[in-house]
């Protein structure tokens, strides 16, 4: 029988849990997260892991304080899907609805955080590790295990995030082929990874990578940007007749842009060019930019990067409104109405942050 009641909290509810079954990255970092409500642009302090030093013992214990440490995150990252709603779907059982709406919007927000955390690891890794062209074995991502070994990164919770292409290099290799290597027959069966060389291995299809089918000549440029704009200026381009190509990236700021079409440099300058999304903050000739014009997969330990999330506050403006917290995440969820077109609309949001606390912790997989 259809449900003439969908509350915002039942679709909050709802919106929650699609949100935790489709975030992959959210699960493998370290997260903090309390029930206190913050606004956009808010910093909060949070606490890193501790830290201990196992000492010899001679006869008398030696006292270590509990030093966690603490590190400023700023709350800048406001995820948002609004969806106008007709009085028909609304009179929709929650299941249907779920499949309708809420799963649709929630994939989008899981896939944005999935991306801004993949962008930010990919940006501050401590080691970028370079792929090998036609690889025969795991050397690769031995290199990355062995990276963390060196730096004595705890082996317990280490990761690897690969990106589709490089997943499906590394899977044919005769060594991952062998089930000795794989761990059990998975690998071949359902193309999981698995462990390999202390990291436990995923595949996520938000992994920082160009989409073009031939890549722009672009090797570095500077960005110049007002907030708010989906245009963006590139001067200082190497070569000085560097191309984009549309699906080309960079990285600014642990956030990933993607340009919407091609340009040619002019003496080293391209004065304005198409970007997907408004960027988030003002840039004049700024040149710490990671380009993404190739391949990258992200192996990192719980600890080197942090997810924190905070509860948004209830606006006071709408008619109906929820919150739906759980596991360190919590969802908002508002109805709409504009006058004007005399139409409902439903907005699910999220706020939060992201944080590298330990670029030792953090390697790359690049190319």
């Amino acid at each position: 029988m259809p449900n003439n009641f969908l509350t915002p909290q039942i679709i909050a509810n709802e919106a929650l849990m699609v949100l935790q079954a489709n975030l992959a990255m959210g699960d493998l970092v370290h997260r903090d997260y309390s029930k206190e409500f913050v606004k956009v642009g808010d910093t909060i302090t949070v606490r890193k892991p501790a830290k201990f030093v196992a000492k010899n013992f001679t006869g008398e214990t030696s006292e270590q304080e509990i030093s966690e440490g603490s590190v400023p995150v700023k709350m800048d990252r406001f995820r948002d899907v609004t969806v106008a709603v007709s009085s028909k779907e609304m009179t929709l059982d929650i299941k249907d609805f779920s499949k309708q709406v809420v799963e649709p919007a929630m994939q989008a927000i899981a896939q944005a955080v999935d991306s801004d955390l993949l962008a930010v690891a990919t940006q501050k890794a401590g080691k970028t590790v370079n792929a090998t062209a036609n690889p025969t074995d795991l050397k690769d991502i031995g290199n990355l295990a062995k990276y963390f070994d060196l730096n004595k990164v705890p082996i317990p919770n280490r990761s690897l995030v690969l990106n589709p292409n490089h997943k499906y290099r590394y899977v044919f290799t005769d060594n991952l082929s062998k089930v000795s290597y794989a761990g059990d027959s998975k690998t071949l069966r359902d193309a999981e990874i698995g462990k390999v060389y202390t990291l436990n291995t995923y595949m996520d299809q938000n992994a920082p990578d160009t989409v073009a089918e031939t890549a722009g000549t672009a090797k570095s440029y500077k960005v110049t940007a007002v907030k708010g704009a989906e245009t963006v200026k590139l001067t200082d381009v190497s070569a000085a007749t560097g191309t984009i190509k549309t699906g080309d990236a960079f990285i600014i700021d642990g956030y990933l842009y993607r340009f919407m079409e091609d340009k040619t440099a002019t003496s080293g300058t391209i004065e304005s060019i198409k970007i997907d999304q408004p960027i988030h903050e003002d840039y004049t000739a700024y040149e710490k930019v990671l380009l993404v014009n190739n391949t990258n997969s992200v192996a990192f330990h719980r600890n080197g990067i942090a997810l924190v999330t905070r509860q948004l506050e209830l606006p006071q403006g709408a008619a109906k409104a929820a919150i739906a917290s759980a596991d360190g995440l919590a969802v908002r969820v508002v109805y709409g109405y504009d006058q004007k077109t005399k139409k409902d609309s439903i907005s699910f949001d999220i706020i939060y942050g992201i944080k590298e606390l330990n670029e030792q912790m953090i390697a790359r997989l690049n190319g």
